[in-house]
């Protein structure tokens, strides 16, 4: 009799146990839920510890910084003293990471910036892999004209660059938003961002989805199902789809990544999430005239990214490793 699939000897059971025996892969785990708990936290920390509106300019804005008022634009170092600088990191005061260009508190825009940028990055990944499901079954389990025609459809996505497929898609919708049928979507929705990043890397989920799917078709429960006359819809719902379960888990973190990637560099170019909204992506384009006197609005949200993407590959190659068949087979549980 063979065990449930979260029994002590079930294969569930068996990689989770593999997994929290992963170091890299544990950390990783707890570096997201961290950052995520602090971007959820955002409004809290503007209006409780920051006390300020981060989306609203504050060039003629004060502080106090050591028992003194001081203004947030502050004259620049320059020998003349000409034009005005945002405060720098203050690590003590409310203005945690400094100030923008326009006198708003940068810490406070990272973390909201951070709830759109995982958002859209999170949403575009699960509707890439329902896409990329959809297609990579299709093609796997229908007939061969049907699985050249979407085989070949998804190459000639592949073949065109990722960001300049999106940056094309991006500038359709950035001015005009997007009519679906009786539908308008406005530019600024983050649907957009979430569609187009969704729909540049559903190539890159569908192919080793349609891989595995062809050969769950040839294996003999699927060949027993044909015998007995079951219905082919029904063979997809109850062997196939379970069976590929694996293999969505592990596309998980890696589209994640390369989608909150994505997302960054239409934001940066303007072309992804629109003002007054904020992402990771912005604010980098917001400090790229402040490189060399506040380094800081620049490079906190490419950390930031950094940290994300970095834990996120990190997870999906342990959970690879962890739910990999043929040693979760041949694995006993201490």
């Amino acid at each position: 009799m063979t065990s449930s699939p979260l029994s002590p000897k079930g294969p569930w059971y068996i990689a989770f146990h593999r997994l929290s025996r992963n170091v890299s892969a544990m950390l990783s785990l707890c570096i997201l839920v961290l950052i995520t708990i602090a971007c959820l936290l955002a409004p809290f920390y503007a209006h409780t510890i920051a006390h300020t509106d981060p989306f609203t300019s504050n060039v003629a804005g004060t502080l106090i910084l050591n028992g003194k008022k001081m203004d947030i634009m502050q004259p620049n170092d320059n020998p003349l003293h000409l034009g005005l600088s945002p405060i720098g990191p203050t690590w003590h005061s409310t203005y945690f990471l400094g100030a923008d260009s326009q006198g708003r508190d940068v810490a406070a825009r990272l973390l909201y910036g951070g709830r759109n940028s995982l958002l859209i990055s999170s949403c575009a990944a699960l509707l890439c892999l329902i896409l990329a499901t959809f297609i990579g079954v299709t093609a796997g389990f229908s007939t061969k004209i049907v699985d050249t025609f979407l085989s070949r459809f998804m190459d000639i996505m592949w073949a065109i660059p990722v960001y300049l497929l999106a940056i094309s898609l991006s500038v359709v919708t950035v001015n005009s938003g997007l009519r679906i049928g009786p539908f308008v979507i406005e530019s600024n929705n983050l649907l957009i961002p979430i569609m187009i990043i969704a729909l540049v890397y559903v190539p890159y989920a569908s192919r080793p989805i349609r891989g595995r799917v062809i050969t769950l078709r040839q294996a003999e429960f699927v060949t027993a199902a044909h015998c007995l006359g079951i219905p082919r819809w029904r063979i997809i719902v109850q062997d196939i789809l379970p069976n590929i379960t694996i293999t969505l888990v592990v596309l998980g973190p890696l589209i994640m990544a390369m989608s909150l990637l994505a997302e960054s560099a239409l934001s940066f170019l303007s072309i992804g999430v629109q003002a007054p909204a904020a992402s990771w992506g912005t604010i980098i384009q917001d400090g790229e005239g402040l490189i060399y006197t506040r380094p800081m609005v620049a490079i906190a949200p490419g950390l930031a990214i950094v940290i994300v993407v970095l834990a996120l590959n990190t997870l999906g190659d342990a959970l690879r490793d962890a739910l990999d068949i043929r040693e979760t087979n041949h694995t006993e549980t201490p």
